[in-house]
């Protein structure tokens, strides 16, 4: 894990993080206490009485040096001494830690109690009697902002460079002006004499101790942390001024990045070429970066960023472990940004690997986000990246909760277009345009955005019009919460001008059938495909197989940190690895070798000797066929854990007698949803029984079918009840405060498994096959518990299918990707492969469906499907194009080439 991403949060339930710089035990007794004795005492050497000295030296019966230590130890002297002595302890140790205190409070860097009592002074004014305060106090451990532990001082904040090199600017500060005082007063003294000269000598000693103390503290205590800062930041000013010498002062970003965007539409990071011609390409990678809204609302509150995420590009890596180094090096110096400037500071790391700020606005700015994009640009420079070239920057504001929020505090349910920034203490409120020209006004600054993902609300199309009639021709516009990865909603939004690209999420659908049902939905109308991740995730990387199947656009799929998200960018780098490894030819020497495998084979399978076997017997990959002769013996559903602790749903299915080939498929969860996802089954979803008859008082009809315990049900009032239904129905509905999957699980073992178990992975069919069958139980579900009559229509029966309602997303997709990735060892390949074949043949079937007879028609159905991969998704949108302008339903005609809901 990167350094960025162990740093400290600032919250205080992680009050135990590192302090941002300390005044360590032993260093305070060596230099504040040892130092400060020496300057003290030795010092009084130059007050000593002469005239009465050189009188005691006259008599030879005096002892001299036992006069000298007298006078330093044991007179008024001595007095002075200790006093000096303390003054140079306590100077010493309040300046520094005033340094320390100070800058974290300019920075926002202290924890929240201390933080929140140190603006009140500086918003309130009084700052005089405050700094007499912590002056005063801090030596003792009795002032809030300064922590005194043990014999050591630190700020009450988590580490931060900025505030760790600032103590020791304090210090120096201290020794320039305490030390040529000193040289003067003792200096003065020792010329000028007698009395004069004492008390200039006084003066000087009383200067010299803290001056020391200081000097000593700004050469070694917080040790190296100054050098460090300076070196840190003086590099990356170097490196924003070469990356600005490069850029040359070209033309603005708005007027260039039309011209980036068809770059990455004609362009991959990667690309392998295929023994056939084909290709296999590394998608774009949208990298979260800074994180706020619903994604950080719960682990960190006192952040105030509304929109959801921003997220860097790496324009310029040449391969995926380049893009991986790129964000890893733009993470590190956001964060040292933020931890750098007055009002900013990070909170911690999102569960998408992004970072969670909080960030006051400037004076130009009428949100936070603006500040924090204008330092992900900052971040780039430093980094020596040109803006736009090297990197460009990608939002997310998840705009449907702000204009959830606006309806929800403003009691304006209708309000349509409204979006309140509930997470800033302002909680500005703006209209549709004003969000527009928020982002028109970010890329016309030089903010590189090159897209933006839900940039309005889900039920806002007006907005969505606007943003596609401003900026579509330079930014991708895609959405995510407005399609929820269901092929009619693409189609409506698509032919409604309010995108050019989707974000494509498995879990939104439920099955990788109708995954495929979406994306080519969307590539008909000229809609590019982003696939994406959720924000609570478990280590299933199966984003990247849906990504490289299709050659998608993007890849979005967390930060430079946690391993549920690196797994996923690792994924594509395996899977194009894998492809350059299948392009070697066999050697006659391996052919031989699998001849004489097979002939092995054979005979321990027949007992006879003399074998025979078909010429092109070396060719047979015998894993597949060995697996296609495999059934499932088991299915075994379980709750797998997530990145955020909370469970999702997985299912494995075990071949073989003793299962040790195995398939496994486990699903996300998001924390927003768009109103039309497929169901994420939890616990908290309560069936109806005999129990929410007898106790209808205690739940709620959810509308769909489904109950749900009354918010105001307490534990008390269950047990009053003495009945074991209704108390285990209670358990279960609290596991994970509702958010358990175990009747999701459930589901998966008693229902699901049963159509499969004992079956033959070469009679499984292919993966529309088997998730024609897994609708087609959740549709026997649905009529059987009543959600629908057996005679409802045919679009109520695609709606049920689509919601999964009954056996619920999380167990019906588990169960997709685990036989999908069955049927495709089955067949010697990868699942990316599979789902490109479904691709492909259905891109084929159509094209060849909605040409016939059509002038300047070059290729069959044959040909076609043996026609490069890209070059076939060019002849199907230009199909398509021309099917659009006939006014036919691009979803009804897909859904004919791949019928995937069995009604």
């Amino acid at each position: 894990m990167t350094k960025m991403m162990q740093a400290k949060t600032t919250s205080n339930k992680q009050g135990n993080s590192a302090p941002a710089g300390y005044l360590e035990r032993g260093w305070v007794i060596a230099n504040h206490k040892l130092v400060s004795f020496h300057a003290a005492f030795i010092s009084s050497v130059l007050s000593l009485p002469a005239a009465a000295l050189a009188i005691a030296a006259a008599d030879p019966d005096t002892n001299i040096k036992l006069e000298v230590l007298k006078f330093m130890f044991f007179s008024w002297e001595t007095v002075v001494s200790v006093i000096i002595l303390y003054l140079s302890w306590h100077i010493g140790i309040a300046i520094h830690e005033m340094g320390h205190f100070l800058t974290a409070t300019k920075l926002t860097a202290l924890n929240q109690d201390s933080q929140e009592k140190a603006d009140a002074v500086v918003q309130g004014g009084g700052k005089f009697g405050w700094y007499a305060k912590m002056f005063l106090l801090i030596p003792w451990g009795k002032f809030y902002g300064v922590k005194k532990e043990g014999g050591n001082y630190a700020p009450d904040a988590p580490y931060n460079l900025a505030v760790a090199a600032s103590a020791p600017i304090w210090s120096q500060w201290l020794a320039t002006i305490f030390l040529p005082i000193a040289a003067i007063g003792i200096g003065g003294g020792l010329l000028v004499g007698g009395e004069t000269g004492d008390i200039l000598i006084y003066i000087g000693r009383f200067f010299l101790a803290p001056g020391c103390v200081g000097l000593l503290d700004r050469l070694l205590a917080d040790p190296g942390k100054l050098k460090e800062f300076r070196m840190r930041e003086q590099t990356a000013a170097e490196a924003a001024a070469r990356a600005a010498e490069a850029a040359g002062g070209g033309e603005k970003w708005f007027a260039r990045v039309a011209e980036v965007k068809k770059r990455l539409l004609t362009s991959r990071i990667q690309t392998v070429t295929l023994k056939d011609g084909t290709k296999v390409t590394a998608p774009w990678q949208y990298r979260n970066c800074a994180m706020g809204g619903r994604h950080t609302e719960k682990e960190y509150p006192e952040s105030n960023i509304s929109m959801q995420e921003s997220m860097f590009m790496p324009l310029s890596a040449k391969t995926y472990e380049g893009a991986q180094e790129m964000t890893v090096k733009l993470q590190n110096r956001l964060k040292e940004i933020i931890e750098s400037a007055p009002g900013a500071k990070v909170m911690g790391v999102g569960l998408e690997g992004g970072i969670a700020p909080y960030i006051d606005k400037e004076p130009q700015d009428k949100v936070p986000e603006q500040r924090m994009w204008r330092m992900m640009k900052q971040a780039i420079m430093d980094c020596e990246y040109v803006p736009g070239v090297d990197v460009a920057i990608a939002l997310d504001p998840a705009a449907s909760e702000l204009e959830n929020l606006y309806r929800e505090e403003t009691g304006q349910k209708d309000s349509v277009g409204m979006y309140r920034f509930w997470r800033d203490k302002s909680k500005l409120d703006m209209s549709r345009d004003e969000i527009l020209e928020l982002y028109k006004q970010a890329m016309e600054d030089d903010v590189p955005i090159l897209s933006i993902e839900d940039g309005f609300g889900e039920l806002d199309h007006e907005g969505w019009k606007n943003l596609m009639k401003e900026l579509g021709d330079k930014t991708f516009i895609i959405g995510d919460d407005l399609v929820t990865t269901k092929d009619s909603n693409i189609e409506a939004c698509a032919k409604n001008g309010e995108i050019n690209a989707t974000l494509i999420k498995a879990n939104q659908i439920g099955t990788l059938s109708e995954t495929v049902l979406a994306m080519l939905t969307s590539l008909a109308y000229g809609a590019d495909l982003v696939v994406s991740h959720r924000s609570k995730s478990p280590n299933d990387p199966f984003e990247a197989e849906i990504a490289t199947a299709m050659n998608a656009l993007g890849l979005k799929a967390g930060g430079g940190a946690n391993t549920e998200r690196l797994q996923k960018y690792g994924r594509v780098m395996e899977i194009l690895a894998l492809a350059k490894a299948s392009q070697r030819d066999f050697t006659d020497k391996e052919r031989k070798e699998v001849e004489e495998n097979v002939k092995e084979l054979v005979r321990i399978l027949t007992g006879k000797e003399d074998i025979s076997i078909m010429p092109d017997a070396g060719e047979i990959d015998i894993a597949s066929l060995l697996i296609k002769l495999l059934a499932i013996e088991s299915v075994s559903g379980t709750e797998e854990a997530t990145n955020a602790g909370i469970p999702s749903a997985a299912a494995t299915l075990f071949l073989g007698k003793t299962g040790i080939i195995r398939f496994k498929g486990s699903t996300p969860l998001g924390t927003s949803a768009g109103v039309d996802e497929a169901i994420h089954y939890v616990d908290s979803i309560i069936e109806p029984s005999e129990t929410t008859k007898k106790y209808a008082d205690l739940f709620k009809d959810a509308g769909d079918g489904t109950f749900r315990f009354n918010k105001d049900v307490v534990l008390q009032t269950v047990k009053s009840k003495n009945d074991d239904k209704l108390m285990a129905l209670w358990k279960k509905s609290k596991r994970y405060d509702g958010k358990g999957c175990m009747d999701a699980v459930k589901h998966i073992e008693s229902v699901l498994a049963k159509a499969f178990v004992g079956r033959k992975l070469m009679k499984l069919g292919s993966l529309l096959d088997t998730d024609k069958e897994l609708l087609a139980l959740e549709l026997e579900q649905a009529i059987s518990a009543g959600r629908i009559p057996k005679n409802a229509s045919k679009e109520e029966k695609i709606h049920a299918m689509q919601r999964k309602g009954v056996l619920g997303m999380n167990a019906i997709l588990s169960m997709s990707l685990a036989l999908g990735r069955a049927v495709a060892a089955s067949d010697g390949k990868e699942l990316w492969q599979l789902i490109r074949e479904m691709a492909s043949d259905t891109m084929a079937k159509f094209v060849d469906a909605n040409t016939k007879g059509a002038k300047g028609k070059k290729k069959s159905l044959a040909d076609l499907k043996t026609t490069d991969f890209d070059e076939l998704q060019t002849i199907f949108r230009e199909t398509s194009e021309g099917t659009i302008k006939d006014g036919k339903n691009i979803t009804e005609l897909l859904r004919e080439q791949l019928p995937v809901y069995p009604v």
